[in-house]
């Protein structure tokens, strides 16, 4: 009996060492908003993420879960909206947006992360891709970054906006 449990034991103990911790990337945003994009292995042999957004301002707190990315994921980019609101873009899955007053992902103005038609707008961080958006920066994939991090934000000056697949 006492070698049963002395087995589950090394079991459990071995499920938690191999439990796949959370990677997470932070924007700081005004209004002392972070927004934080969180990644988590998937039991897999490529990079695998099980996905979420978390909004964080003080003691409030909105999160979102996103679809969970099975190879197709080539990072996510941050934009401001001419509206006011924050749009997440990620490529292949579409883009969504939120608000930092009220602290919300239903948002009233409609939000679209369609591409130019003819000339890209002029001014400052203006998307040359997408109306009305102006990038604010990327949550990428950073396999090999010296802190050992999967995914970090990338700001306009670290990294400049590249135009993401289409969406599906």
């Amino acid at each position: 009996m006492k070698m049963k449990l002395g087995l589950a034991l090394l079991f459990v103990s071995l499920l938690a060492m191999c439990y796949p911790r959370t990677f997470e990337a932070s924007a700081t945003l005004p209004e002392n908003v972070t927004l934080t994009f969180s990644v988590k292995p998937m039991f897999s042999l490529q990079s695998d993420w099980t996905r979420k957004v978390v909004i964080k301002r003080g003691g409030e707190k909105i999160e979102l879960p996103l679809s969970e990315d099975t190879g197709w994921w080539r990072g996510s980019h941050l934009y401001r909206h001419a509206s006011g609101a924050y749009v997440i873009h990620e490529g292949q899955d579409g883009c969504f947006g939120f608000t930092l007053d009220p602290l919300s992902f239903d948002i009233q103005t409609r939000i679209s992360c369609r591409k130019h038609e003819g000339l890209p707008q002029n001014g400052d961080g203006a998307s040359p891709y997408y109306a009305d958006l102006i990038y604010l920066g990327a949550f990428v994939e950073t396999p090999n970054s010296a802190d050992g991090s999967p995914i970090r934000f990338l700001s306009p000056e670290e990294r400049a906006e590249v135009e993401l697949p289409d969406i599906l």
